[in-house]
């Protein structure tokens, strides 16, 4: 059984909680108040002229997209005064691995989001390979065994791993 002591300390913990979960209501309402506002501003905009629809992260596509952004950005000064439009912008134009991408930049409140340039930048490192990474990997799936011995396979392998 309970004392009176033990009670009351359990009386003040719950009350405690009770600040704690009001206080994240709190937060949780203005949360949706700017998502909603950030709505209402992009959807005021016309749609990225992607060919393919949004950007999912495909290499094939980053600087499409880019260039995309810097043109729909160069016509509309005006509703993209500052990076952090911008980046908002880009991000609600992207799906698959790039918003995995961009939403754990979010979560984190990321400085990166406050400079486009930057942005740009990590956007290009992350999904753009070099070129002779992209040739790598090409030409490492281009090897097989063919008419060659198994060591010369593996040396052709390793070599063009490295």
């Amino acid at each position: 059984m309970a004392t009176p002591q033990q009670i009351q300390e359990l009386v003040a913990a719950v009350q405690t909680l009770n600040l704690e979960v009001q206080a994240l209501k709190t937060d949780n309402a203005a949360l949706q108040q700017r998502v909603t506002a950030r709505e209402q501003q992009t959807t005021d905009l016309p749609h990225l002229p992607l060919g393919s629809g949004k950007f999912n992260g495909s290499e094939r596509k980053v600087k499409e997209f880019l260039e995309a952004c810097n043109i729909h950005f160069a016509f509309r000064k005006g509703a993209f005064a500052s990076d952090h439009a911008k980046g908002d912008f880009m991000i609600t134009h992207m799906t698959g691995k790039a918003l995995a991408w961009a939403t754990s930049l979010v979560s984190q409140s990321d400085p990166v989001l406050q400079d486009y340039s930057a942005f740009q930048n990590l956007l290009r490192q992350t999904f753009l390979r070099t070129e002779c990474a992209y040739f790598a990997c090409e030409d490492l799936l281009d090897v097989c065994q063919g008419n060659s011995d198994l060591l010369m396979y593996i040396s052709t392998f390793k070599k063009l791993a490295a």
